[in-house]
């Protein structure tokens, strides 16, 4: 039994880790310098449409399993760290070119999107843990802000 729920994640799993390779290797890349700002961003908006089919496929189409679960938000975080540099890179370039299809705009709210999607679907800090942070930080008993 355990045998056939291992094969039966296995595609599952190597969807997820394929979408995970491509990622790794634009942040590579954009680390390098090796292909230039545009095509960095380019590239991370296709890492990203496939990273959404997947997201489509294995936690919207069905019940997620944990194996999903875990490179969904493994995933999430890599593509939000990777949108953040690029913006840091697009500021201190001057932005992407004129003609581009692709603008920093569009960069900022894809990020903003994926910051939605990772407090949505896993959630922000609870009042309980909100509250014991800001007691240690300022010594005071903190009120719910909610």
């Amino acid at each position: 039994m355990a045998t056939e729920v291992t094969e039966a994640a296995a595609p599952e799993r190597t969807r997820w880790e394929a979408v995970q390779v491509l990622v790794d290797r634009n942040l590579h890349d954009l680390a390098a310098r090796r292909y230039g700002l545009s095509h960095e961003v380019v590239s991370w908006f296709k890492s990203l449409a496939l990273f959404r089919e997947l997201e489509d496929e294995y936690l919207i189409a069905r019940k997620p399993t944990p194996t999903s679960k875990r490179c969904h938000r493994s995933l999430l975080a890599m593509l939000i760290a990777e949108g953040e540099r690029l913006l840091h890179e697009l500021d201190r370039s001057g932005g992407l070119p004129r003609n581009s299809r692709i603008s920093q705009a569009d960069v900022e709210a894809t990020v903003e999107e994926l910051q939605d999607t990772q407090r949505g679907l896993y959630g922000a800090m609870s009042d309980a843990r909100r509250r014991q942070v800001l007691e240690e930080l300022t010594g005071a008993e903190a009120r719910s802000t909610r």
